[in-house]
């Protein structure tokens, strides 16, 4: 034998070798692999498990980008609808429209979309069903759908409505003329302070000058008179004046039964209040209705179109007295329907939206907003 053949046996027994050691640590590899698996029920958990850390870890990295589009999207809904002047007045139609359907019936709550406008009654037992051109969702018999090629000028006091966010695709509105004078926004203390903010920038814009008075406490930059004196202010302006005095505050008053003011506060509410309850993720609730919206991009959206709301359509209109039924604490899960009332209208809108997955997830933060006293 050469020495180049004993060379190449040589190297070819290590080769084997080498072989042989890395089999042995597959084998215990797989053997230790397969005893942990047996300890925690079987290799098929063990495939499930991983398929779902997998997944979570895909959603987590994912999940920052989506809710920032998600929240983008919105708020370019917001600016767009709000800075349309068709919005307000639809919206407002459609609030009169549905009060006169039935004198039990008080709109508090309006969902304008591109083609429909939906009006959310509070009412009694007896829940009217409107006629044509209405349509009543499918899922919730209070929710009453219209074309807005179909609105018309209704009779009566116009609505002083707020928006309060968005809820899938519509932009949703609040009536602060019907139900309690005093709406507090309690939870997330950033959130709350921000969306009083933004409700009193919008009621600033559309009122005429002086009718909104700002409190101490609501705005870091901004030192106002205290909430006792604001309120008292406002109900001496009230008793001369014939449009809404609204009081935006931190700390709410003692208030009269029937006063003529709006109260919008952070603070715990003392005797009759409408209460709105805000998320940290955006998330809006109106307790004792089924409104749940998402108000984080309210406050940029409110910043960008303040300078161009519509004022109030009905400035020299007489202000309500406060409401005998509250829409918020009467709302009965099984109405009983009644008999339509005869109406002159034939159209119905061609499809009531359907129901979204309500996802109302949102970025950490944002930028704050400049040109406008809402502190995002």
């Amino acid at each position: 034998m050469t020495g180049s053949e004993d060379l190449a046996m040589r190297v070819a027994g290590h080769d084997v070798m080498t072989l042989l050691g890395w089999t042995g640590i597959l084998v215990l590899v797989f053997a230790l692999a397969h005893w942990a698996a047996m300890r925690r029920g079987g290799w098929r958990f063990v495939r499930r498990r991983l398929r779902r850390e997998i997944a979570l870890t895909v959603a987590a990295f994912a999940e920052p980008i989506a809710a920032l589009v998600r929240f983008r999207r919105r708020r370019r809904l917001l600016v767009r609808t709000l800075r349309a002047p068709g919005t307000w007045r639809d919206a407002e139609h459609a609030a009169m429209l549905a009060a006169e359907v039935s004198a039990s019936a008080r709109p508090y709550a309006v969902l304008v979309e591109r083609d429909v406008v939906g009006v959310l009654v509070g009412c009694g037992p007896d829940l009217p069903v409107p006629a044509e051109p209405w349509a009543v969702d499918e899922l919730d018999p209070r929710l009453w759908w219209i074309a807005r090629a179909d609105l018309e000028p209704g009779s009566g006091p116009a609505p002083l409505l707020v928006a309060i966010g968005t809820r899938h695709e519509a932009v949703v509105f609040l009536d602060l003329l019907t139900g309690p004078r005093v709406l507090a926004v309690s939870g997330e203390r950033r959130g709350a302070r921000a969306t009083v903010q933004s409700l009193a920038a919008q009621l600033d814009a559309r009122l005429p000058a002086g009718a909104v008075t700002v409190a101490a406490g609501v705005h870091p930059r901004y030192a106002g008179p205290s909430a006792a004196d604001a309120f008292a202010h406002a109900t001496t302006v009230a008793a001369t004046r014939r449009y809404p005095q609204v009081v935006a505050c931190a700390d709410t008053p003692e208030l009269p039964a029937a006063s003529p003011v709006s109260v919008l506060t952070t603070g715990q509410p003392r005797g009759h209040a409408r209460l709105l309850a805000i998320a940290p993720n955006g998330a809006l609730l109106v307790h004792g209705t089924p409104l749940r919206v998402d108000a984080r991009p309210l406050p940029r959206a409110v910043a960008a179109t303040v300078w161009r709301l519509p004022p109030w359509s009905t400035e020299d209109a007489v202000h309500p007295a406060p409401a005998g039924i509250d829409p918020d604490l009467d709302l009965d899960p099984e109405p009983t329907p009644a008999a339509p009332p005869p109406t002159t209208r034939a159209r119905v809108p061609a499809q009531v939206p359907p129901a979204a997955h309500d996802d109302l997830t949102e970025p950490a933060d944002t930028d704050k907003p400049s040109g406008v006293s809402i502190d995002v």
